[in-house]
């Protein structure tokens, strides 16, 4: 069945690597003919597309029909996770909004009655905000960054002393928005630094801030776990983090992108785990706090004397066969 007039029928648009419509032809006649021939309705300069690779016209019922000539390579269809391949003069039907392809060249047929996708926002998520958003959070992680050189200092400290950290954490921000800027110029096509920058920004703190929490909910409630969590907590933060990145970089997959993240940082966790297993003999790396909190934010009551040594009693026994091994293991004949 050939109709033709001026009417616009449907219209197809070839596609980039990354998605991005880079040519549209609109369809007033059928069948559309697509290959590398001039003849053809939509012409792919493709090395891998035949002269007359494939041809689409509706059939009797109406639904749209794929058909493909004399071609070595075929057309590969995708509709969402579906994906079936056509072989050199076999024929299908159409799923709206499929997509082809055929060669290294991209393919997609919208119908008049097809429905349009939702409008998508420019930033979505962490990466969007106000634009009062990133200065503030510019100025709180600067705060923070010289609150803890002080905190770490001592009457000596020169001024001068306070702006390393600074200018240290300036260049690796830099180099580290401009790593996913370069990364979103490749796959979206846009240089995008300010999304990434944001993020950058909001983890950063995210990350300081639990493991402070962390440190002071160990202490104050003698809860020792929390702060052996510590680690883990940092890693699967990051792990957001990267998400996050990701998801920018990668919009039309979003998730494939949490997928990948979340099956590395469960092989990564457990990695660990086994690893520090196998040197200490125990699943968490830290075994004491790293910082000891002011005396007035302890909530918990403190321990008898009497209690402490008995605890400690019981742990004569398993260190003198933890040290025998590791002598045993020490010894060469």
């Amino acid at each position: 069945m050939v109709r033709a007039g001026r009417e616009r029928l449907a219209q197809a648009e070839v596609v980039d690597a990354v998605g991005h419509g880079v040519r549209l032809i609109d369809v007033r006649a059928w069948p559309l003919t697509i290959g590398r021939a001039i003849d053809n309705h939509v012409v792919l300069p493709d090395p891998h597309v035949a002269a007359h690779h494939a041809s689409v016209a509706p059939d009797a019922d109406g639904p749209l029909r794929l058909s493909v000539g004399d071609s070595r390579n075929g057309v590969r269809v995708e509709h969402g996770r579906k994906r079936f391949h056509l072989g050199a003069n076999e024929h299908a039907i159409l799923p709206a909004g499929a997509r082809l392809h055929l060669g290294h060249s991209r393919l997609l047929l919208r119908l008049p009655h097809d429905p349009v996708p939702v409008e998508l926002p420019l930033l979505h998520g962490l990466a969007a905000g106000s634009r009062w958003l990133l200065p503030g959070l510019a100025v709180l992680a600067a705060a923070w960054l010289l609150a803890a050189r002080w905190i770490g200092g001592n009457a000596d400290t020169q001024w001068n002393e306070y702006l390393a950290p600074l200018l240290a954490a300036g260049a690796v921000l830099f180099v580290w928005c401009l790593v996913w800027g370069l990364a979103s110029k490749l796959f979206t096509g846009r240089f995008t630094l300010t999304p990434h920058l944001r993020l950058t920004l909001v983890f950063g703190l995210i990350m300081q801030a639990l493991d402070l929490l962390l440190m002071m909910l160990a202490f104050s409630l003698d809860w020792p776990l929390l702060s052996h969590l510590r680690p883990v907590a940092t890693f699967v933060v990051g792990a957001v983090w990267l998400t996050q990145h990701l998801q920018q970089v990668l919009p039309k997959h979003p998730r494939a992108a949490a997928a990948w993240v979340a099956a590395c940082t469960v092989l990564g966790l457990a990695v660990t785990a086994v690893s520090t297993w196998r040197q200490h003999d125990r699943v968490l790396d830290d075994l004491y706090a790293p910082n000891l909190m002011p005396p007035a934010w302890r909530l918990a009551r403190g321990a008898r004397v009497e209690q402490m040594l008995n605890d400690l009693r019981t742990l004569e026994q398993p260190l003198r066969e933890r040290a025998a091994r590791a002598q045993a293991e020490d010894y060469e004949p």
